[in-house]
């Protein structure tokens, strides 16, 4: 995978702290409706949580764990796939980022 240009690596570092917060409401917002909505036993709602927890730890390893210049296409395409990054964010890269994200997106759908 090549390389974003410097700039998309600058702006992908600066949103960095925002998406993570953003990816993280979103997981407690799915562990709160779990946990209004139980049904059956507890152990059943306790594996279903612990199931949503590893799910979503997945994606957030996805969109965040060492993000580098060389793999931070993917962060992106992870960002967006799961509903992170706006488009408003989206469209603050190059060009060539956003048509590389595009590419990739269409590849992995």
């Amino acid at each position: 995978m090549s390389s974003v240009p410097e700039k998309d690596w600058k702006l992908f570092r600066k949103l960095q702290n925002d998406l993570t917060d953003k990816a993280c409401d979103q997981i407690f917002n799915k562990v709160e409706k779990l946990s209004k909505n139980r049904s059956g036993t507890e152990h059943s709602s306790y594996l279903a949580l612990y199931n949503l927890i590893q799910s979503e730890d997945k994606k957030i390893a996805k969109m965040f764990d060492n993000p580098t210049r060389n793999n931070v296409l993917m962060k992106l395409v992870a960002l967006m796939r799961f509903g992170v990054l706006t488009q408003e964010q989206f469209q603050k890269f190059s060009q060539e980022t956003q048509d590389s994200v595009e590419s990739l997106l269409k590849l992995t759908r």
